[in-house]
């Protein structure tokens, strides 16, 4: 034992000057130096690194009995040590876990920093350039008002549609405290209507109204339109597939033969049918759940967003197919038959819930999800409907809910029409926000949709034709791709006339259809205002002056919607007063507040000078 500490005494002396492999090797020859272990240990702790003792430790005295060798307090002080270096090695690798996670984390936010700031640094580019369009009215970058390219491609064709990162107008708009102010003015509105019905009721019967009469009556079966709408969304996705079979099928077959032309016509004629079968079944559903005005409104809009979408993506998708041959196409290894040129099916489906109605494969993309955007548009949403229930509960129900008791003179049918000009208005620029600015953005931020153009400055607009392309640039956008351009290359031979007024026809007729099935009566107001007030408008207001033509298209709004109202309320109140109505066709289509207690001829005016008032 003497000769075996004084071994272990020279080992410790050398250990101070040797690395720790030295002591290591010494100390695995023999039981006698197990002692040297323990002392590698503590000399190790004046300047070796812990993780080699650790590793030390675990191969040289695994599987080793002290209890033989050392006394109880040796053993006991050993086993601390061994605590102590499991322990720090944990922490040590806890804190490389957390240092390498922290470093992916700074790089992320640092790459998500750096796209921000370059897509700021863009929009501020475009900002720059259409501040001077808004102010001077003038085109910017070779680009219409709409987007367009103002320039013809080479082949002679209108241009196509271009998609960038931008904001919406009111987006930027809105960081202007002047612009703000504004929209605190509609705020503080919503709140004096909210208190104007709350204590005009309780004055009148000392019950409490909030409003919310014209939502629940509304938004009644919500359940059945959800469920058509699931069936809607489903036969849309269908599509793609039975698209790509007929691909398929037209690729195999001879190019310039009999049967490829056929199968041609034949797909044409199949898509045509199911858009017509897709429309007839959809109304059949309304009608069979008997939705309410607002559950059928929402109903009728998807359906026509679902049949504008199916047509851009076949109408997009099939030039492809078509002139395969032309451009050397190949045929996919798998799945056999189908063109490498086809979208994806996921492509296909984020053009079904993307906020545009032109197809493309790409689109413009932000980086992530703004979830705070996403929950001020929802609530902007949800004001809105608040706002409007407000607006027919105070101001337009109680003058057409007697409609039909009771004949009225000629004077209360002028003085409703007026009265219904200011609250039809604020009726029209609610929706408006609410629709195409707040709605449009949730569906923008959720599928990170990064072109946000969804309207132009359609309130500084001087003719009707800027008005019509600014105000709702998505639908726009569509009838100007897939209906103008398409009348005026293949239908009208370039005769722009023409393809006006079909695009104006198309555009009428989806109106009348959504207006139509949500009341459950023809009354063509809206068909005749766009087809024939509209066109007229068109020519009246494009030689005007700024200021002038501005007026003019504002007072004519302003007449507009108040005729609207009025009309549309007094059928649709008419025909709930009236026992009489039938359920025939001719009933449909013949207006009940004509007939059925309707205006009176007889006016009972009384003109007094003015000068006799005094």
């Amino acid at each position: 034992m003497s000769d075996t500490g004084s071994e272990c005494e020279s080992s410790s002396s050398r250990a101070l000057d040797s690395p720790i492999e030295t002591v290591v090797q010494n100390a695995i020859n023999g039981h006698g130096k197990r002692v040297c272990a323990v002392g590698a240990v503590r000399v190790s702790r004046n300047g070796y690194d812990s993780m080699v003792e650790h590793v030390y430790l675990e191969e040289t005295l695994k599987g080793t009995d002290f209890s033989s060798t050392f006394p109880l307090p040796v053993q006991r002080e050993y086993r601390v040590e061994m605590v102590k270096d499991m322990a720090i090695e944990n922490m040590k690798q806890k804190m490389h876990h957390i240092v390498n996670r922290m470093s992916r984390d700074v790089e992320k936010e640092m790459d998500l920093a750096v796209d921000d700031l370059f897509t700021e640094v863009k929009q501020l580019n475009l900002k720059n350039y259409e501040i001077p369009h808004l102010l001077n009215d003038k085109a910017i970058n070779g680009t219409g008002k709409d987007g367009h390219h103002i320039t013809a491609r080479t082949d002679g064709k209108l241009p196509d549609k271009t998609f960038s990162p931008r904001n919406s107008l009111l987006t930027d708009l809105l960081e202007a405290k002047h612009i703000k102010t504004i929209y605190h003015i509609f705020v503080v509105m919503l709140i004096i209507l909210f208190l104007n019905t709350l204590i005009h009721d309780f004055v009148d019967t000392g019950s409490i109204n909030l409003g919310l009469r014209p939502i629940v009556a509304g938004f009644g079966r919500f359940h059945l339109a959800m469920m058509l709408w699931c069936c809607m969304q489903t036969s849309t996705f269908l599509v793609f597939p039975c698209f790509r079979i007929w691909a398929s099928a037209y690729r195999k077959l001879t190019p310039d033969s009999c049967a490829r032309k056929c199968c041609g016509w034949a797909g044409f004629f199949a898509f045509f049918t199911y858009q017509w079968v897709f429309f007839l079944t959809s109304v059949a559903g309304l009608l069979w759940a008997d939705l309410p005005p607002a559950s059928a409104v929402a109903y009728l809009m998807e359906m026509t967003r679902f049949l504008m979408k199916s047509h851009a993506f076949i109408r997009s998708n099939t030039p492809k197919v078509l002139t395969a041959d032309e451009n050397g196409g190949e045929l996919e290894s798998n799945p056999p038959g189908i063109y490498r040129t086809l979208p994806s099916f996921s492509t296909y489906v984020y053009f079904l819930f993307v906020p545009t109605l032109i197809y493309r494969d790409e689109y413009p993309r932000t980086r992530q999800i703004r979830w705070r955007v996403v929950a001020r548009h929802s609530l902007e949403v949800l004001a809105v409907v608040f706002y409007i229930s407000f607006i027919l509960e105070r101001f337009l129900t109680p003058m057409f809910e007697n409609f039909g008791k009771a004949e009225i003179s000629p004077g209360t049918f002028v003085l409703t029409i007026f009265s219904s000009m200011l609250p039809g208005t604020l009726f029209v620029l609610t929706f408006f926000y609410s629709s195409l600015h707040a709605c449009m953005n949730v569906a923008a931020e959720l599928t990170r949709f990064a072109d946000r153009m969804f309207y132009r400055d359609w309130w500084n607009e001087s003719t009707f034709a800027g008005y019509i392309r600014s105000w709702n640039v998505v639908v726009h956008d569509w009838l100007y791709t897939y209906v103008y351009k398409d009348f005026m290359e293949y239908v009208f031979c370039n005769c722009r006339p023409l393809a006006m007024v079909g695009v104006f026809t198309v555009s009428a007729v989806f109106h009348e259809i959504i207006l139509s099935f949500t009341f459950r009566f023809f009354y063509p107001v809206m068909f005749v205002q766009f087809e024939f007030m509209g066109l007229l408008l068109l020519f009246v207001t494009k030689h005007m002056g700024k200021d002038v033509g501005n007026l003019l298209l504002w007072f004519s709004l302003g007449i507009g919607n108040g005729i609207n109202m009025s009309l549309y309320n007094m059928e649709y109140y008419a025909r709930l007063n009236c026992p009489d109505v039938g359920s025939s066709i001719l009933d449909y289509m013949v207006p009940v507040s004509w007939t059925c207690n309707g205006i009176t001829h007889n006016t009972n005016w009384t003109i007094t000078a003015p000068w006799e008032l005094l």
